[in-house]
Parts: C-alpha cells; sequence; structure tokens
C-alpha cells in the first residue's frame, strides 16, 4: 500500500469548488483502498454516510475561522470539535476534525488532507460512521464522528 491520491473530478463544481457529494465519493474511494499515512498502512474501511448535524457544525466553524481570520480547531470561547458536534445535536461516541486553509476544490483539500499523517489517519479511522464537511472562503472544516 503506498500514497493516496484523491481523484481527478470530470464533473461540473459549485461555485465555492465545495461538493458534499464529492467530498464523500472521495472519502469513500480512499477508505475502500487503504491508504499509507505518514509511514503507517491502513487497510480497507467500511465506507462512512454523510450527516446533516455533522455538516451544520463544520459550516459554523469554518464561518468562524473565516470570520477571525485564524485557521484553529479550538472555536469560540474555547469550543472543541466534540463539544460543536454536541451542541449541533449530535450523540456522538468518536470524533475527529481536520481543518485547512486555501484549498480552491473538494480534491485540492481532500490531497491536502491526505499529505498531512494525522489528517490521514481520521480519514482511515475504523472509528469512523459518519462526515460532514464545509467550505466558508478559504477555510475548510471536515467533521468525522460516530454516534452513540
Amino acid at each position: 500500500m503506498t500514497g493516496c491520491t484523491a481523484s481527478r473530478n470530470k464533473g461540473s463544481m459549485s461555485g465555492t469548488g465545495f461538493s458534499s457529494n464529492e467530498l464523500l465519493k472521495q472519502v469513500n474511494a480512499i477508505r475502500a483502498k487503504g491508504c499509507n499515512c505518514g509511514g503507517r498502512s491502513y487497510p480497507a474501511a467500511a465506507p462512512v454516510q454523510w450527516n446533516s448535524r455533522l455538516a451544520d457544525a463544520a459550516g459554523l466553524h469554518s464561518s468562524y475561522m473565516q470570520r477571525t481570520g485564524r485557521l484553529t480547531h479550538t472555536g469560540r470561547n474555547g469550543a472543541t470539535p466534540e463539544k460543536r458536534v454536541a451542541a449541533a445535536g449530535y450523540k456522538w461516541s468518536y470524533v475527529a476534525e481536520n481543518i485547512a486553509m486555501g484549498q480552491q476544490n473538494t480534491r485540492e483539500v481532500i490531497q491536502s488532507w491526505l499529505q498531512s499523517p494525522g489528517h490521514c489517519r481520521n480519514i482511515m479511522s475504523r472509528s469512523v460512521a459518519e462526515i460532514g464537511a464545509a467550505r466558508s472562503g478559504k477555510y475548510w472544516t471536515l467533521l468525522l464522528a460516530a454516534s452513540n
């Protein structure tokens, strides 16, 4: 198992360069193949489902980063990914978060996350059952979780 890459999409993208359907397809394609994250091989993992509550929480955090001009996992009043997910009404047993800044489209942000061992591990985690993501300006948030 060598490194992973995001596949090129010949289809159209939205004006923001973000497509939830494309992101879900990319993540599941990577999980289906397995991936080498920073020298550690991860076997194929089960596909994940899209969750609108996670997407809403991701959207709020991307908007926060856009407003403040800061790439950070800690939100307003010290809010962590776990607190943001719970506030969105998602009862979680596992939560991870990938953030990014500056990528132009879904393929670029996925490729960026795959180049980071920690973000790649989050994508490949067998603990993850659902994802939600959002983009605000140049800021991206991907929440990866499993419910109780």
